[in-house]
């Protein structure tokens, strides 16, 4: 089986996947949108292709270049395996492979129900190329039901984990000492800050808990075009035990894991200027929290809340963009030192059953398999 995969950047925790698809099918070409993120190398024995560069805003050349590639490659691969079915990268990959005759098979996570009249477009495109598709792999459970709502034929829909790299076994020192909070209750926030990620959200609920608490303490890592705005709001609120980290590389964020008592991702639903709706599709920083044994504190509009979070088991899932909801969770989990440990022990329980690398590459392989055979 040739297989050329289209993809729209290369991370670290996709590496062992894309390595495994290429030891068992002959890979024709990785084609990836951008190059990959500081720290990260494309493996040597690769053949790629980054079609990406600063200077095409409109988006025109790296399509024109897409479309080349995949005609000037169409002796070389029987399968062309993509992401995001709701993206122009999908669409030109779909109606090229059934114009030369080729397999198609999609990945994806969307699942937010919110449709703008945009939205509602795309979604028909997305409706035609998954009905058309010759499998369709999702990441998880709402995806999946998405999907047959939509009518997809539930036999060639296929399930594989998202998963991230364990990093807890090597990481053996916190930072709590180095920035004097070693007397403190530690929640964290560890993502882009960027509206939809709700983390003004979870800095008026923390107003509330440091209210309550004197020995509460917010960390917040990353960076992004709504940080200044979120200080800004901190300083307005003239909340103390907080601290902004700014942006973190993959390499360093097993430190802060292990810094905190408590992770939270408190994305929520967001309308856009243009009509489109934002949320988190996924969130593979809870896996990463997770696998750090912390209870985990997010919202119902994150994906992988539905499949990871077991509200009451081993976190809470609260309401989106509602700071009195998240208030509540939070001073639960950090007024009750046993439950919190708990529920800590339970979500490294349900990463270990969950964030299975075998488990992923099984959905893949099955997913290219039933399209070769169909």
């Amino acid at each position: 089986m040739r297989v050329l995969i289209v993809h729209p950047q290369l991370r670290n925790y996709r590496l062992q996947i894309f390595e495994r698809l290429r030891q068992k099918y002959h890979i024709s070409k990785f084609i990836f949108l951008l190059p990959p993120p500081k720290g990260i190398s494309i493996p040597s024995d690769w053949k790629y292709k980054i079609l990406k560069h600063l200077n095409d805003r409109l988006g025109i050349k790296w399509r024109i270049k897409l479309i080349n590639e995949l005609i000037k490659n169409r002796k070389e691969f029987d399968i062309i395996f993509t992401s995001n079915v709701f993206s122009s990268k999908s669409r030109i990959c779909f109606l090229l492979a059934k114009i030369m005759k080729k397999r198609f098979v999609t990945w994806d996570l969307a699942w937010g129900k919110k449709d703008s009249l945009l939205r509602k477009v795309r979604k028909s495109f997305a409706l035609f190329i998954l009905r058309n598709s010759d499998s369709c792999i999702c990441y998880g459970t709402k995806t999946k039901e998405l999907w047959l709502e939509m009518g997809v034929t539930p036999e060639k829909i296929f399930l594989s984990n998202p998963c991230v790299i364990d990093h807890s076994t090597t990481i053996h020192n916190d930072l709590r000492g180095k920035i004097h909070i070693r007397d403190k209750k530690v929640i964290l926030y560890l993502s882009r800050i960027i509206k939809w990620k709700g983390l003004d959200i979870l800095i008026k609920a923390f107003k509330l808990v440091e209210e309550k608490m004197d020995d509460a303490f917010l960390l917040i890592g990353g960076d992004g075009d709504f940080k200044r705005e979120c200080e800004q709001l901190s300083e307005e609120l003239k909340i103390k035990n907080m601290l902004f980290l700014g942006e973190i590389s993959q390499n360093e964020v097993g430190v802060y894991y292990k810094t905190c008592d408590v992770f939270v991702l408190p994305s929520v639903f967001l309308r856009n200027p243009t009509g489109t709706y934002s949320y988190e599709a996924w969130g593979l920083v809870i896996n990463e929290a997770m696998s750090f044994g912390l209870p985990i504190i997010t919202t119902n509009a994150v994906g992988a809340a539905f499949d990871l979070v077991k509200d009451g088991y081993n976190g809470f899932i609260v309401k989106n963009n509602n700071a009195e909801d998240l208030y509540k969770a939070l001073i639960k989990i950090l007024s009750n030192h046993d439950m919190a440990k708990k529920m800590g022990e339970r979500s490294r329980g349900i990463f270990e059953e969950f964030n299975d690398y075998d488990k992923m590459f099984n959905g893949i392989d099955d997913a290219l398999k039933y399209a070769l055979n169909k």
